[in-house]
């Protein structure tokens, strides 16, 4: 184990790794899915509310991977069940949508407990980061007791414990960042990180494919162009900005690792916004605000969370209110564009979200650090 200041040997995404990130291709995806269906503010606030656990159950066991991870047949099991529980999450979120979530609720469960079991066995193999790894076994035993009590309550209670577990879970890195030891792998956790943010960048990349089936017409093509271009700015400025974890105490860290959840569900709900522009200009049909906030939303959240963890990591500069006024910008023409056709809105968006990212990256070029 190294000191807080230090990291351990550079290591790269295991295979294991890549095949488990296939689950949550799929787990997105039906978020994506469930999201289009419930076309709604309603529905917006649920897609929301989901992608958080999602997102923390991939994000929980990356940092199991990269701490304590040995590559030995006892993670590999583990890994593979967590894969298997994280199928069964995938297939159950249309339910927990619905008000049908005992398949979520039960299947969210078993992957607490399988990080409990990773955590424990680490526990037992290396001494020198036991508070480390006690910690996470009471912090994600407690989660897991918490999901399943909420299997006791009626469908609309059931929330508000998932929120109370949420809230166990989030908290828990922050005793474990606490301690004056470190185990993980800040490049492999950043490796890690941008691997996810592919991952919820490719709905970007099907809604552009839709775009361009035969029958959609000029105007739909037009739109999945520029919907292509903002997932573009999005990667260019991601990838040239994040080169590493951040210096800096536990805060900074805590804020870096745990605000990219808003990064990611923001990309995510912004490519479902891209697919109903892209439907509505196929169809003729005009833009109702449930048609333009989650691509608004999406995309004022995105900027938001990078906005947060450059004022974090480095300082509250000019970019920090580039990333914010752009935010707001979008957000209003996505509450205020009444009248505006599917590629009109677009357009718009998409001109002040390049417009911003062109700014940023020609006038205050990437440092090592991230931002």
């Amino acid at each position: 184990m190294l000191p807080a200041s230090d990291a351990r040997s550079e290591r790269g995404a295991s295979w294991l790794e890549l095949f488990f990130d296939l689950v949550y291709v799929a787990a997105i995806a039906a978020l994506a899915h469930e999201l289009h269906d419930e076309h709604s503010v309603v529905g917006l606030a649920v897609f929301g509310g989901l992608f958080v656990p999602v997102w923390w159950a991939w994000r929980s066991f990356t940092w199991y991977s990269s701490s304590f991870g040995t590559g030995g047949w006892g993670d590999r099991v583990g890994l593979l069940v967590a894969m298997l529980a994280s199928a069964v999450l995938a297939a159950g979120l249309g339910g927990a949508a619905q008000g049908d979530s005992t398949t979520f609720v039960v299947a969210y469960a078993g992957l607490l407990v399988v990080l409990c079991a990773l955590h424990g066995a680490a526990w037992r193999r290396e001494p020198t980061v036991r508070a480390i790894n006690a910690r996470q076994v009471v912090g994600n035993g407690l989660g897991a007791v918490l999901w399943l009590a909420s299997l006791a309550v009626d469908e609309d209670v059931r929330p508000v414990l998932w929120a109370m577990a949420m809230l166990v879970l989030i908290g828990t890195p922050l005793a474990v960042l606490a301690q004056p030891l470190r185990a993980y792998d800040s490049h492999h956790i950043a490796e890690r990180y941008g691997l996810f943010t592919l991952i919820v960048l490719g709905e970007s990349v099907v809604v552009t494919v839709e775009g361009f089936e035969a029958g959609s017409g000029a105007e739909a093509v037009a739109v999945a162009v520029v919907g292509f271009v903002m997932a573009g700015a999005i990667w260019w400025v991601y990838f040239d900005r994040f080169r590493g974890m951040p210096g800096g105490g536990p805060a900074v860290l805590f804020v870096w690792a745990q605000v990219h959840g808003l990064v990611f569900a923001g990309i995510a709900a912004a490519a479902v916004g891209i697919e109903f522009c892209v439907e509505a200009a196929a169809s003729g049909q005009a833009l109702q605000i449930v048609d333009r906030l989650p691509l608004g939303a999406g995309l004022a959240a995105y900027l938001a969370a990078m906005a947060a963890i450059r004022s974090t990591t480095r300082r509250a500069d000019i970019v920090v209110g580039m990333r914010l006024g752009a935010g707001l910008v979008i957000l209003a023409l996505a509450v205020g564009g009444d009248g505006l056709g599917p590629f009109g809105f677009v357009g718009m968006v998409g001109a002040v979200f390049v417009a911003e990212a062109a700014m940023e990256m020609w006038r205050w070029p990437p440092v090592e650090q991230a931002s």
